[in-house]
């Protein structure tokens, strides 16, 4: 017989971006940087160089991430465009989650550090199967047990024996203690006590 699952959405919000780690000219040492969620473009005759700011947490010292360089102004959509000059937070946001982006710039991201907070539609109920779809707007690589843990209530080590005896299981083939959330997935949990 098919389980029949109540359904419930999580969505991960951050309250902030990630700190990235590099060197600080005027510290002369690796510091950390925070996204000041402006971005600065520059005019080089028919091309713009665009950068999203950052700054040293200690003395305010600016690193520039590149985000276009030496494109064209009808190559960027209008609404782009507006949103660059605007400083758009959703789009700052995104790129300041951005790994691909933040590494090519040899960056170390501190995602272990960005608080967050969970917006569900339903509250999680143990006591009835339940389906759970777990979203992210943002990537910042949050362990998929720790979340459980934390919205569920229990400890880190029973999350991994329901994991192990199948009571707690992922639309993805993964560790669910362990795995870093990089995309959409669900969560199917069976009923259980918490005495079991």
């Amino acid at each position: 017989m098919q389980t029949h699952y109540n359904e419930t959405t999580w969505t991960i919000i951050p309250d902030k971006t990630p700190l990235i780690i590099r060197p600080c000219s005027k510290c002369n040492k690796k510091k950390a940087f925070y996204c000041s969620e402006k971005f600065r473009l520059n005019g080089r005759h028919t091309k713009i160089d665009i950068w999203l700011i950052y700054k040293c947490v200690k003395c305010d010292t600016t690193f520039k991430l590149t985000i276009k360089r030496g494109i064209k102004p009808h190559d960027i959509s209008p609404e782009r465009f507006d949103q660059f000059t605007n400083n758009d937070k959703a789009l700052a946001w995104q790129y300041a989650f951005d790994r691909q982006l933040l590494k090519q710039s040899d960056c170390d991201i501190q995602y272990a550090d960005v608080p967050y907070s969970i917006q569900c539609d339903a509250p999680a109920s143990t006591n009835a199967p339940l389906r759970i779809h777990i979203q992210s707007p943002y990537l910042f690589e949050l362990k998929l047990g720790a979340l459980l843990a934390g919205q569920l209530g229990i400890s880190i080590s029973k999350i991994k024996k329901l994991a192990d005896n199948e009571t707690i299981t992922a639309s993805l083939d993964c560790d669910i203690v362990k795995y870093r959330i990089r995309t959409d997935l669900d969560i199917f949990i069976n009923p259980y006590t918490s005495s079991s």
